[in-house]
Formats: C-alpha cells, sequence, structure tokens
C-alpha cells in the first residue's frame, strides 16, 4: 500500500515539475499565435512597376514584437501607400500596407511571426515617402516576436534570425539599394531569464556590445559599411515583475555610441497591452523612425 502511495506521489511530482519546466520556457510576452488570416487580409502581391525597378531604396526591419507590431489591424483595412512595397515572408513583392510582417507562405520558419498585427513600419514608410517623393521604399521585415538580443548574432544558416533575414535582404536587393535599417528590441533581454526560452540566453549588462556588433556585422555583409541604423529604445516599464532588468537594458540602449546610428525614445507613447503598443504609439513611432533616417540619409 505505501508502495503504491509513494508511487503515486513520485508520478504527481514528475507531471507538475513537466508541468512547471513548460511553463518557464513559453515564449515571454508575446501573444499567443492566431489563425491564419483571411487572404483578402494580406497585401496583395504585385509586380514592381518598370520605373521602380532597381530604384527602391530598401529597409530592413529587424528586432522582435515591437518593430513587427502586435496593433489589432484597423477595420476597415488601410489602402496601399503609393511607392510603398513589403518583400513578403514569401520571398515576394506586395503592396505596401499593413499587416507588413504577416507569416502567411513563410520561407524561414525561424522567423514566422503569426501573432503580428499593425506597427510601426507602414507609419515610417508613408512619413519617410512624403520626405523623399522621388525614391521608392521597398521593406523587409525580419522581426520575430520574443527573440533575445542573442539570437541576432551573426550567424549565415537559413535556420537563424540573422542569417534568414541576410538572406532576405540580399534577394529584395535585386530591386533596388540597402538603405538603411530599422531595429527595436530589447523586451526579451529585460525579462526575468527563468520565464524565458532555452535558446534566447538575455544578458542586459551586455546589450550595447553586442547590439554595436550586430550592426558591425550585417553592414560588413551586406557590403555598406555606412548603413544608416535607427533603433528604438525600449518604452514604459512594465507594471508586472517580469522584467526586473528593464532600466538595465535602456541604460544599455543609451550607452550606444557608433558613427550613423540614432536612437529614438518610446517612453512617453501610450501601450495597448504589458509591453506591446497600441495603433497610436506605432504611428508615432513610425515617424520618429522616418524622421531619424531621414537625417542619418542626409550626412
Amino acid at each position: 500500500m505505501r508502495s503504491n502511495l509513494r508511487a503515486a506521489a513520485l508520478l504527481a511530482f514528475t507531471f507538475a515539475a513537466g508541468a512547471l519546466a513548460g511553463a518557464l520556457v513559453m515564449r515571454r510576452a508575446d501573444k499567443p499565435a492566431p489563425s491564419p488570416r483571411p487572404e483578402a487580409t494580406i497585401p496583395a502581391r504585385v509586380a514592381l512597376p518598370p520605373e521602380h525597378l532597381g530604384a527602391l531604396s530598401l529597409f530592413v526591419l529587424a528586432g522582435q514584437s515591437n518593430m513587427s507590431g502586435r496593433a489589432p489591424l484597423p477595420n476597415p483595412l488601410p489602402s496601399a501607400i503609393p511607392g510603398v512595397y513589403v518583400f513578403g515572408n514569401d520571398g515576394r513583392w506586395h503592396e505596401g500596407r499593413e499587416p507588413v510582417d504577416f507569416a502567411e507562405g513563410q520561407i524561414d520558419d525561424v522567423s514566422a511571426d503569426p501573432g503580428a498585427g499593425a506597427g510601426p513600419a507602414a507609419a515610417f514608410a508613408a512619413a519617410l515617402r512624403d520626405k523623399r517623393k522621388d525614391r521608392p521604399i521597398g521593406l523587409i521585415p525580419c522581426a520575430k516576436g520574443g527573440s533575445s538580443l542573442a539570437e541576432w548574432r551573426r550567424h549565415l544558416g537559413d535556420h537563424t534570425l540573422y542569417g534568414s533575414c541576410l538572406k532576405r535582404a540580399r534577394a529584395a536587393s535585386t530591386a533596388g539599394t540597402m538603405a538603411g535599417v530599422l531595429f527595436f528590441q530589447g523586451e526579451t533581454d529585460a525579462m526575468d531569464p527563468a520565464l524565458t526560452a532555452a535558446d534566447a540566453h538575455p544578458d542586459p549588462t551586455n546589450w550595447a556590445a553586442a547590439f554595436e556588433s550586430f550592426v558591425r556585422d550585417l553592414r560588413r555583409d551586406l557590403g555598406a559599411p555606412d548603413l544608416p541604423v535607427v533603433f528604438a529604445e525600449l518604452g514604459p516599464q512594465p507594471k508586472d515583475g517580469r522584467f526586473p532588468a528593464w532600466e538595465r537594458v535602456k541604460e544599455q540602449q543609451r550607452a550606444v555610441t557608433i558613427p550613423g546610428v540614432t536612437r529614438i525614445h518610446t517612453d512617453d507613447l501610450p501601450l495597448g497591452d504589458a509591453v506591446h503598443f497600441g495603433m497610436e504609439g506605432y504611428e508615432a513611432i513610425g515617424k520618429r523612425f522616418a524622421e531619424a533616417m531621414d537625417g542619418l540619409l542626409q550626412r
């Protein structure tokens, strides 16, 4: 009898431990992935007009969920932005509108972001297009919700975020010239390591050095040593206890000093949930990205 009770207790403990371990490696603060979107909501494929072939100013969009966007899609969906195109995760050109980082037809599963909604990229493209009406724009979404900066370190394999992004940037380059990078990341690095996935390895004390390495590596691999980069500082401090290193990461972000790299702030903007911005915040971030990028492009 005692033997059976001990066995039952051991089995219960094993299940409980497994459940706890599973909870600890869940992907951070990102929302659960929804079902695939109706095809009508995905930006339509387009053939680039002859006058825009080879003339696009291309911008890589990297980082985590606040770069890909987590605001609900507007209803009705906005019209395509004239002269703006998205090099989708399916490796095809699409009209320039939300959702920019759609996962339908994803080629490289490592960067699939089925939870993506509206974000700052479309507002960035629209604002920059207003400033530079003579240059059509191509957006290359590479961001991955919940990714740490360690997951963006240089690795050329298609199964890595860096390698997948580099491959798509090179493929899109047949339609234009690499003009800049937008980067928004840091939430996972600010999180309690016990709550992050095993492959995240967040290190809030090394964010600045790791980001500077990322910029140097990407510039070298794209053959653009002076490629402009604009990155966003973390937003308002979350009110829950999952992000004990939030201010440490922000201090690291303020310590980044690389020529041709500019930081924008976001902590004065309204959030839609614990760490993600709403549509109002994303539109403001997009405009700040555009203002900063335009300043770098004029140098």
